[in-house]
């Protein structure tokens, strides 16, 4: 486990995975027959604010956008801006675009961003990657004004343990969600950054969601046993946190 992850106290809660013991290569052999059965794609634009912007005017920008261009938007899924968690000024935010691949589309929102003079607010990277996505757990309503507590790890698995492996164990782990009776929803994306690479999506419609973990989950046995789990199968290079804010 990477001291990163060891930083982390309540990540036991997120990562769940099903480990095999070395006596059990026949298991491990038929889990790699296992393959997810993605749902939507998903993309990330990276942007920076121009030092000559701000918030509000992004905000401003972004109110027009949709009400100018809402048909045209509406062909995708959706569109959430994420804001750095945790920051007194924030510069940076990322558009995450779900779409049913729809590559056309996606260049037609760059064109949409262009056309409406976006270069002057923020500069971002518009790299299309149409990464395949499935949500393991029902994604949350984000229709309103409220945002969503959002964490993102870029994870890999290690020698030997795959998606099938990972997929036994988290069967097991939506029903202690569901338990919990926690807002919260997670999501499992390919990433082509990654050799056997993925990312981990939790979000929470909570602001104590913290709190409430560490209370109901952080140290009971099953949490523990969870960790321990995921140490055999995956590692997790960083994670990150942001305000989610639904766009259309």
């Amino acid at each position: 486990m990477t001291e990163i992850l060891k930083k982390i106290y309540f990540l036991p809660f997120f990562l769940f995975l099903v480990s095999c013991n070395n006596q059990e290569g026949g298991t491990v052999s038929l889990n790699s027959l296992i393959i997810p059965e993605f749902t939507y794609k998903q993309d990330f634009f990276y942007c920076d604010l121009e030092e000559s912007s701000s918030l509000i005017n992004l905000e401003a920008f972004l109110s027009s956008l949709v009400a100018k261009h809402q048909k045209d938007l509406s062909k995708l899924n959706s569109i959430d801006i994420l804001f750095p968690d945790g920051q007194e000024e924030v510069s940076k935010f990322i558009f995450s675009i779900r779409s049913n691949n729809k590559p056309d589309m996606l260049k037609r929102f760059i064109d949409i961003l262009e056309i409406e003079g976006f270069s002057k607010i923020s500069s971002c990277t518009f790299s299309i990657y149409q990464s395949n996505g499935l949500d393991m757990v029902n994604p949350i309503n984000n229709n309103s004004n409220d945002f969503i507590n959002i964490e993102i790890l870029r994870c890999f698995y290690n020698t030997g343990y795959n998606y099938g492996t990972f997929r036994i164990a988290t069967d097991r782990f939506i029903n202690s969600v569901e338990r919990l009776k926690l807002p919260y929803s997670l999501s499992y994306i390919n990433s082509p950054e990654i050799v056997d690479g993925f990312l981990w999506i939790n979000s929470f419609n909570i602001n104590d969601y913290k709190e409430f973990l560490e209370k109901n989950w952080i140290k009971e046995d099953e949490s523990k046993a969870i960790k321990d789990e995921f140490n055999e199968n995956a590692t997790c290079l960083d994670s990150k946190k942001y305000k989610s804010y639904r766009l259309i």
